[in-house]
């Protein structure tokens, strides 16, 4: 039986990164060149400062251990992280956003709400 966690995570997703990386990966061979390596930066530094992307409570398995659980909790706990996202953060996104058409992009949007079981509006489902 498929139980939802009993606490659900307060981090709320804008769109479904793990959809938008396998758009682009199936598309350009060169994407998991460029991803992969940030990937792996953001998970030293999660393992570094006692992170747990999996701890956090998800209504869809999909969404257990995102990368956005990481990037949410590397905000508030490394200086490192908030230095070098702030320089490559919006780089990366631009370069995979110019990829994406907006169709994809609205799709991943659409998918993070009602995985997050949340409105249009943004506000949680009754």
């Amino acid at each position: 039986m498929n139980r939802l966690p009993e606490r659900l995570s307060p981090v709320v997703c804008k769109n479904c990164a793990l959809m938008l990386a396998r758009i682009a990966y199936r598309r350009y061979w060169w994407f998991p060149l460029v991803r992969e390596p940030l990937l792996l930066g953001m998970r030293i530094l999660t393992w570094r400062h006692g992170i747990d992307p999996r701890s956090h409570g998800v209504r869809n398995p999909e969404c257990h251990g995102c990368i956005r659980f990481m990037k949410a909790e590397l905000e508030e706990k490394s200086p490192t992280f908030r230095f070098l996202n702030d320089r490559i953060g919006r780089r990366f996104s631009a370069l995979r956003d110019a990829r994406i058409t907006q169709a994809e992009l609205d799709e991943a949007k659409r998918y993070a709400r009602e995985a997050m079981g949340l409105e249009d509006n943004g506000q949680p489902k009754e």
